[in-house]
């Protein structure tokens, strides 16, 4: 089912997301590990995790508007020393992965047809995998484009090479315009049931 622009999702960014997300990036950072690129300090750890904690928070606040219930696993670790995690978002029991960016392009239809629902290949995908855009680096609003469930993103057609840095990595890539890619509205029927 393809994702069309006029079911893209805009939540504004609210100053307490940005609170707790300041928070918990803080207390992760230090315990980070490099992921595609090498090399990274403290700060720029911090960065990227601010920037998909305030993405996974928006979603959080647009799930539990919608009904349901939505634990953060920031909220239920028992230790920060640790960057694995069982989830990012446990939605009614189901295991949800959030990938965040910031769009190279502030209009939704280009976005839409340039972009993917993105997993890395060598990470096993949780049962849903969330894509979401920041419009700028000004990060105040969010852009929930769609969803993936583990078993149509983690096969074989999806997996592309994406070069990141001067590294090239697997990536499962499924665009937005494919049958298998969902709208943000499936998502909360599918949880809800």
């Amino acid at each position: 089912m393809p994702v069309s622009s006029r079911q893209v999702i805009r939540v504004p960014v609210q100053p307490f997301f940005i609170g707790k997300a300041v928070l918990a990036s803080l207390w992760k950072c230090g315990f980070m590990g490099d992921t595609f690129v090498r090399g990274r300090n403290e700060f720029e750890k911090f960065q990227r995790s601010l920037i998909g904690d305030m993405a996974k928070l928006s979603l959080k606040f647009w799930l539990e508007s919608k009904g349901l219930k939505v634990i953060d696993w920031d909220d239920v670790r028992t230790s920060w020393q640790s960057s694995r995690k069982k989830f990012d978002l446990d939605v009614q029991g189901e295991n949800v992965e959030v990938r965040s960016s910031i769009a190279k392009s502030n209009n939704v239809s280009e976005i839409l047809r340039t972009e993917h629902i993105i997993h890395p290949c060598d990470v096993k995908p949780k049962e849903i995998t969330v894509q979401i855009f920041f419009p700028n680096s000004a990060c105040q609003e969010v852009w929930l484009t769609g969803w993936a469930s583990a078993t149509d993103l983690a096969v074989k057609k999806y997996k592309k090479i994406r070069r990141v840095g001067p590294r090239i990595v697997d990536f499962y890539m499924m665009g937005f315009n494919d049958a298998n890619a969902m709208p943000m509205s499936e998502l909360v029927r599918t949880l809800a049931t």
